[in-house]
């Protein structure tokens, strides 16, 4: 199909429509009336958490100047959502401290404002651009000594400011509904809801939030901790995850249900198609639907429940994982009129990580329960041969493909939870987490096959990739010594087709738990630590 230059009619390739790549239709998912008309209106760029992108990729490498990498200084920030308003095209950053509104019209990358959120604000006095840069400074010291303590401490000098693995949540999921509210969790168990007023230069400006425990039993109110995910339903509700409970607000934040699951964590975001919702925990995959009066994940109702293979939360974080149970965001496969819907994440089995797929809706007549799984439930799984423990990195799916991420470090650091030590000390003083595989629903079989495996890519920084089915390719970070780098392989074959190496080896340039996407322009745009980057890859 012909794709136009406008992002405006990029959105429609969202909808049940098919984009090409090698020549083969490709549904993509059902766009949500409810949410922005935008091509990256949520994070994981749509509803479905697909991170496949209409738009199509750069396909020469080359070695990026200074010039080629714009940025905006800001403690962690993951993926920004996009949104037109008139000719101006506006990014919407949910970070760990705040929110940050961008203008990125034609060659732009400019701030338009910052608004810490409420409760943040001394975070945000002490997390200064000369605070940033000075951590920087000195863990590029650190790195190039390869002084595994230097950068160890510097961990708990990043939780000073505001960095720890209890706020990394906030901002990180979020989205804006058709009338330009912004929806993003932050400070544990609290939902904000900004606005503009589709005003492109102004502030964003708080119009309510809400503590999600606040109407809960206190039994209740104890457990549910975090809020971690959050989405738009296809019937423009809010719907948030957090440890124990699936909850539905509406769009002025108000409680309308919830659904619990105690004693079950929470550390990923969720899917939403227009039949429901879906959860993963430390236990269970969840479709959770409402019926009208109420949030259920009963059989009667159109939900369900089923047990994956995983192994105690202790012990994935001691193995160095940042979740409980599954590391991955669920990304569902198969839309429109393709035979089978499914629902993939990565499981956390003890023996190594496999990829597990949930038939979405009625499990098919004929489906027998395939022997050592734990429901008729799971449709299919397969070893991930590049992991040992644990995928950080959600599956990035196209068509009936999907690739996954070694995310587990070898030698993780001693303190639980330690992300920033983890991935600043992997590949530097420590062994890297290395190699990606794709793997290919066959619907004829119900059964998955490995299509091919790289194990050269330095994956310590878990940031999910962005393939584009236009160009037939993947894009992913990776590191060569101490300068981080993007790498472009071919979809079909995972032939590395293109490097992108940052312009120096400075920690600014690092990519770690970032969301990537192309913009119209095929500018990249994703976050990291201490700037929300903006990169030309096709400037000569």
């Amino acid at each position: 199909m012909t794709f136009t230059k406008t992002i405006l009619s990029l959105a429609i390739t969202l909808a049940a429509t098919t984009v090409m790549a090698n020549d083969l239709p490709i549904n993509q998912p059902e766009k949500n009336q409810w949410l922005i008309d935008s091509v990256y209106p949520t994070s994981h760029h749509n509803p479905a958490q697909t991170d496949a992108s209409p738009i199509a990729g750069p396909s020469e490498g080359k070695v990026l100047k200074a010039s080629d990498v714009k940025t905006i200084p800001g403690l962690f920030n993951s993926q920004p959502v996009v949104k037109n308003i008139g000719d101006q095209r506006i990014l919407i950053e949910g970070g760990i401290l705040g929110l940050r509104k961008i203008n990125a019209t034609g060659e732009k990358f400019e701030e338009i404002s910052f608004m810490p959120y409420p409760g943040f604000e001394k975070y945000a006095e002490m997390a200064t651009e000369s605070e940033l840069n000075d951590i920087v400074k000195e863990l590029d010291k650190a790195r190039s000594a390869h002084d595994d303590a230097a950068i160890l401490k510097l961990s708990k000098r990043m939780q000073e400011i505001g960095f720890s693995f209890r706020t990394i949540a906030n901002g990180v999921y979020h989205l804006i509904d058709k009338d330009h509210n912004h929806y993003a969790v932050y400070g544990g168990v609290n939902v904000i809801k900004t606005t503009d007023n589709g005003v492109a230069d102004a502030p964003l400006s708080i119009v309510k939030t809400a503590d999600i425990t606040a109407s809960l039993p206190e039994n209740l109110r104890k457990q549910v901790t975090r809020v971690v995910g959050i989405g738009m339903t296809y019937d423009g509700d809010i719907a948030v995850a957090a440890p124990g409970m699936i909850a539905l607000l509406d769009r002025d934040l108000n409680m309308k249900g919830y659904v619990t699951f105690p004693g079950e964590h929470v550390d990923n975001s969720i899917a939403i198609d227009e039949t429901g919702i879906y959860a993963v925990t430390s236990e269970n995959m969840y479709k959770v639907v409402w019926t009208g009066d109420k949030l259920s994940f009963d059989e009667k109702d159109g939900g369900w429940i089923s047990p994956y293979d995983t192994i105690d939360a202790e012990t994935a974080l001691k193995m160095g994982a940042a979740s409980r149970g599954s590391g991955t965001t669920p990304a569902l496969m198969g839309f429109g009129d393709d035979e089978d819907k499914l629902v993939l994440i990565s499981d956390a089995d003890r023996e190594g990580a496999k990829l597990v797929a949930f038939w979405r809706d009625e499990i098919p007549a004929d489906f027998k329960q395939i022997p050592g799984t734990d429901s008729r439930r799971i449709a299919g799984e397969i070893r991930i041969d590049v992991s040992d423990l644990t995928v950080e990195t959600s599956p990035v799916v196209n068509g009936y493909g999907t690739v996954l991420f070694n995310g587990a470090y070898k030698e993780p650091s001693s303190a639980l939870g330690d992300i920033f030590g983890n991935m600043f000390t992997a590949g530097v003083t420590r062994l890297a987490p290395r190699g990606i595989q794709k793997f290919e629903w066959d619907p004829e079989s119900n059964t998955f096959s490995k299509t091919w495996t790289d194990i050269s890519t330095d994956n310590s920084d878990w940031m999910v990739p962005v393939v584009s089915a236009k160009s037939n390719m993947i894009y992913t970070p990776s590191k060569t010594g101490l300068r981080y780098e993007y790498v472009g392989l071919d979809w079909t074959t995972g032939e590395v087709k293109a490097r992108w190496p940052m312009p120096t080896t400075s920690s600014h340039y690092n990519l770690s738990l970032g969301i990537a996407y192309f913009l119209d322009d095929g500018d990249m745009i994703v976050g990291g630590y201490f700037d929300t980057k903006r990169i030309d890859f096709n400037r000569k």
